[in-house]
């Protein structure tokens, strides 16, 4: 009898846990919000977001192919693609000027593509391989205290060998294969390398050991980014990745935005993409690096076309997307949601948005049905107490009507009769 009470209380104790750790989509800005998760699941959907890029300075002639970029100790490192000289290149971010030399003078550059970094090591991904034949994949690691002052310097490096455990042939057939891999960064003691699939689009999570030596890298997981991903970088608060693409056939540009997630578990949180002005404009995009929790450098190779797209260095701010979400807060019976007042719902022929307590400044007001596809977009200006909203002309269903201000976002389903 006391093994049964015993089963039972545990069965309910385990029932009501469950209950309160729903799972769901926990992000007010996706399409797909759940505000009764409390347990994130991956599942979030976002609508279509495309933005702009800061130039921030043309780069020095001396890296016509900025293939990698990583900040670190107040310093912006970068080096050129293969078949270049084995040099890594200080800049300056204001002006795009080399501020120092640093060769590596016992490997080459058989194909550099990425940079990483810890707080005593750079790593230097030589793991370029656009044939699938390479069979000397490694990761080049420099002690930052070895690199001194002078304008030009040399180093040694350590090597960090590895092969995938999946490939078992080599074939020397481009852009047919998804053994090819230029982007990766530094966490809890290994190192995350994301693939640049040119067969499938897709990328392939591995991660290897930051010690030198030769080893197998362990496969994590497979994404299906829909390009070809050509730099990664995670922020110094270890809370958001970022994974930097571009599409072959037609240059459009890309960036992953990965956040909410536990641990290493890159893979499992919120995945947001975000459209880039297309290649034809900034060029290839190859170098990516956090500056700090929310702001991000891009780098481009030169492109050479029926016309040239130089060098440049980009910036852009990821707040908006990655800063946390204000929370919707305590729904009233008529509707108040962090400072607004969303009434009626279910809406009547147009729903009226009232801010009473909510952030000044101009709003931006979006309603999308669940498919993430926008319905109508309006503002309300920062003067304006109240704004209407018609849907006398949108169909019967649920819809999400997003309010984007400066201080956060705020999300609130709505229902059309």
């Amino acid at each position: 009898m006391v093994k049964t009470a015993t089963f039972f209380l545990l069965m309910l104790v385990l029932t009501a846990a469950s209950a309160r750790a729903q799972s769901g989509c926990t992000d007010p800005r996706a399409t797909n919000f759940n505000p009764t998760a409390t347990v994130n699941d991956g599942s979030c959907q976002y609508a279509g977001t495309s933005t702009a890029l800061v130039t921030k300075a043309a780069l020095a002639s001396a890296v016509p192919e900025s293939s990698g970029l990583q900040f670190t100790g107040q310093a912006l490192w970068t080096f050129n693609d293969s078949g270049n000289a084995p040099v890594l290149f200080r800049v300056d971010s204001a002006s795009g000027n080399v501020l120092q030399q640093v060769r590596i003078t016992n490997f080459p550059n058989v194909d550099w593509e990425d940079i990483a970094a810890d707080a005593q090591y750079l790593y230097v991904g030589d793991f370029g391989n656009n044939n699938g034949n390479r069979r000397d994949l490694r990761v080049l690691r420099v002690l930052k205290s070895a690199i001194g002052m002078a304008a030009s310097d040399s180093v040694t490096a350590e090597e960090i060998a590895f092969s995938y455990p999946d490939q078992t042939t080599y074939p020397v057939s481009t852009n047919n294969h998804n053994f090819d891999c230029e982007a990766f960064f530094y966490f809890n003691d290994s190192l995350h390398l994301f693939t640049k699939n040119w067969a499938d689009h897709q990328t392939k999570y591995y991660t290897i050991p930051a010690q030198p030596g030769a080893c197998i890298a362990h496969l994590k997981g497979t994404f299906n980014v829909n390009g070809l991903i050509t730099a990664a970088d995670i922020n110094p608060a270890g809370s958001a990745a970022g994974l930097l693409g571009y599409n072959s056939s037609n240059g459009a540009t890309f960036l992953w935005l990965l956040s909410d997630f536990q641990g290493g578990r890159f893979l499992q949180g919120n995945k947001r993409r975000i459209e880039l002005p297309n290649a034809l404009v900034i060029g290839q995009a190859e170098g990516l690096s956090f500056i700090d929790r929310y702001r991000v450098f891009i780098s481009n190779e030169r492109l050479t076309t029926f016309f040239t797209v130089p060098q440049r260095l980009y910036a852009l701010n990821t707040s908006r997307w990655l800063a946390p979400a204000v929370p919707t807060g305590t729904r009233s019976r008529r509707g108040r949601v962090s400072g607004f007042i969303i009434a009626p719902n279910p809406a009547g022929p147009s729903v009226r948005l009232e801010r009473a307590d909510g952030p000044p400044g101009n709003l931006a007001l979006t309603l999308r049905d669940l498919q993430g596809r926008t319905i109508l977009k309006t503002r309300m200006a920062a003067a304006e107490k109240t704004v209407e909203i018609n849907t006398s002309q949108v169909a019967a269903g649920m819809y999400l009507l997003t309010i984007d201000a400066e201080a956060g976002t705020f999300s609130r389903k709505i229902e059309i009769p």
